[in-house]
């Protein structure tokens, strides 16, 4: 049974596949003021119940037998034979008798176009949330209950979101970053995101600085130590998302992705307790490791 696509406005997105008859041709949707053809699929306009498909046209020929002419004169056959009735009798009495005769048609060529109805009272109608088609649905996988929606209306329907993770890494990477994903294990539902970056700071300690080399130490002042590690954010990211729509489920990509540039703004804290020598990270981030 073909599923159709209720919007919230009434019009009605049905599915179409058009059959193609080799070299005659394929068939087409009969458009109306209120029936539109895509690609794909029908858009139906509110109240509308009903829509036709012509399919490519077909030609008939009919022969009309006018008579069979003598090519050669042969004694004791007639000049012409008027019909099959006829023929049939000269062929018991004679031998390869159609040798000598040509059958002369009067042939006659009509074209007609065969078209076929559909109705929506034979299909499954389902009520979506949308006032207007999407077509941005890559990466989407519709539900099992909509299977067989086409691919160009899979962004109408409630799915999950494919490729979660490659779609954080992509907006991740780069601002002198270096980012690998390590793909999930069977079973699990997420992979983890690495971000390797540098975090530079000033902590509590001082150390003196003359302003001239050459001048004596009371030209010196205390200037604030400045240092540079190397550290790495580990995070779990989900493999898929789902929501009602892919505009919901990338919202929640985005969503993921601010909270990891919120870990990577402040990474750190300055550690009070050692002397200011240190720092303390925070959320989710930790020392950098050789691999």
């Amino acid at each position: 049974m073909t599923i159709a696509l209720r919007l919230t406005n009434g019009t009605l997105i049905v599915p179409t596949r058009l059959q193609r008859d080799g070299y005659r041709g394929s068939e087409s949707v009969v458009e109306s003021a209120t029936v539109h053809a895509d690609r794909g699929f029908v858009v139906l306009d509110p109240g509308t119940t009903e829509f036709t498909i012509a399919g490519p046209p077909e030609t008939e020929k009919a022969a009309v037998l006018l008579r069979y002419e003598r090519i050669t004169t042969v004694p004791g056959l007639p000049e012409a034979v008027t019909t099959d009735e006829e023929m049939a009798d000269l062929r018991t009495r004679w031998e390869n008798v159609d040798a000598f005769y040509r059958r002369v048609e009067d042939v006659t060529t009509s074209t007609s176009t065969p078209t076929r109805t559909v109705s929506v009272a034979d299909m499954r109608i389902l009520d979506v949330d949308h006032e207007q088609i999407a077509h941005d649905a890559a990466g989407w996988e519709p539900d099992p209950e909509y299977l067989g929606i086409p691919s160009q209306l899979a962004a109408l329907v409630p799915g999950r979101l494919r490729g979660v993770p490659q779609l954080v890494e992509d907006q991740i990477k780069g601002k002198d970053r270096r980012v690998n994903l390590w793909p999930a294990r069977h079973g699990q539902e997420t992979a983890t995101l690495l971000v390797e970056f540098q975090v530079a700071y000033e902590d509590a300690r001082t150390r003196m600085v003359k302003k001239d080399p050459t001048n004596n130490r009371r030209n010196a002042k205390r200037v604030p130590i400045t240092d540079t590690k190397y550290v790495e954010l580990h995070t779990q990211v989900p493999l898929t998302i789902a929501a009602t729509s892919p505009d919901i489920a990338h919202a929640e990509v985005d969503r993921i992705v601010g909270d990891i540039e919120a870990q990577l703004g402040e990474p750190v804290a300055l550690c009070t307790a050692c002397a200011g020598d240190g720092l303390v990270l925070t959320g989710d981030v930790r020392p950098w490791t050789r691999r």
